[in-house]
């Protein structure tokens, strides 16, 4: 088997403990979800709201949306599960995030513009998602 270089072992090593991190928080979530059984008075409240916002009654629409609901006591389980698809989405961006800073690293300069404009792709569909 060939030895991983330097480069690639710290962006293997991001993407399988952010998989894994990802995974385990929509488990819990769902887990948790399951075990309540019956919906709860604060999810009938969120259910109104988002009719009367117009929007999808079961789902979070923004990390605002899911922070709320965490910082709830108890936390919304779905919204752990959906912490856990927001970490699954950030995963691959640390990566390259990490591809830079390794590539840049090794002197690199072909494959640190690759990464470096790959990256600016990233964060210019971030910002235009994030403005409508």
């Amino acid at each position: 088997m060939i030895d991983p270089s330097p480069v690639e072992r710290p962006i293997a090593r991001i993407l399988m403990v952010g998989g894994l991190i990802s995974i385990g928080l929509v488990l819990a979530g769902l887990v948790l979800y399951a075990a309540e059984g019956q919906p709860q008075a604060r999810e009938l409240v969120r259910v109104v709201h988002n009719r009367e916002t117009g929007r999808a009654v079961d789902v979070f629409t923004s990390l605002a949306d899911v922070r709320r609901a965490l910082g709830q006591r108890p936390p919304d389980p779905l919204a752990i599960a959906a912490l856990g698809l927001v970490c699954l989405l950030a995963t691959p961006v640390l990566g390259v995030v990490a591809a830079v800073a390794a590539f840049w690293r090794a002197g690199d300069r072909d494959y640190l513009a690759i990464a470096g404009v790959l990256l600016g792709m990233l964060l210019l569909s971030f910002v235009l998602a994030a403005a409508g």
